[in-house]
């Protein structure tokens, strides 16, 4: 893959906006200084939890979320899905710990446009968020060749299960998941308690799940629903 460096810009465009989130506040600012310094990108927003992250991409529809994998509250999985939903425009990166085919497709299937490692360096994030801003794909050189195998390999619905929901099936599941009742549920999404216990009945038939315990355990591990309180 290209590498370019970053050194010289000379802005003839209009500056990439971009919104900042991580759950750690010195890698936020350490990412702002970086972002501001290049000359063709606008930081507006930071955030460092996850309902910040959604609510700043609504308010200020910037063109690009860089966005951690493991932001606050949803993971950042679900705040990517969350993100591409109310805010179709905005594009979204995703930063993450983690190299391994599962969690790359999962980010691009919840609607990333890029995927880079945590440990990359600087002028990867920066050719990254460059190149998505004009409406391309990236991933990191470090993930790129056992992600193609994989999915070359085994296809999208071996690696992710969730494709065989519906987004009402996801939104029951997820509600389900942090612990909401049926009635609850169905007051959230406008439904009767009947028709989101048929959702939640037809969820647990497409994943050959039994009870509802295995429905939360299944939501944590694909980022429906998160361990934190």
């Amino acid at each position: 893959m290209e590498r370019r460096t970053s050194k010289s810009f000379t802005r003839t465009n209009p500056p990439i906006r971009t919104l900042i989130a991580d759950n750690h506040a010195v890698l936020v600012d350490a990412m702002q200084v970086l972002l501001k310094s290049l000359g063709d990108v606008e930081v507006v927003g930071c955030a460092v939890d996850d309902v910040d992250a959604v609510d700043l991409a609504v308010k200020l529809r910037p063109d690009v979320a860089i966005i951690a994998l493991n932001v606050l509250g949803m993971n950042g999985i679900e705040t990517t899905r969350q993100i591409r939903k109310l805010a179709p425009a905005t594009r979204v990166l995703i930063l993450s710990m983690h190299a391994d085919a599962e969690h790359v497709y999962k980010a691009f299937r919840a609607g990333a446009d890029g995927y880079v490692v945590k440990d990359a360096r600087a002028t990867e994030v920066i050719e990254a968020l460059r190149r998505i801003s004009k409406g391309k794909r990236y991933m990191s050189e470090a993930v790129s060749n056992v992600v193609i195998g994989d999915i070359a390999a085994e296809g999208p619905a071996a690696r992710d299960p969730l494709g065989q929901l519906t987004e009402r099936e996801r939104d029951v599941l997820r509600l389900t998941a942090e612990g909401n009742s049926s009635a609850a549920s169905a007051r959230f999404l406008g439904l009767s308690p009947k028709t989101v216990e048929s959702y939640r009945s037809r969820i647990m038939r497409k994943l050959e799940i039994r009870n509802i315990t295995g429905l939360v355990k299944f939501a944590i591990r694909h980022g429906i629903a998160s361990l934190d309180p």
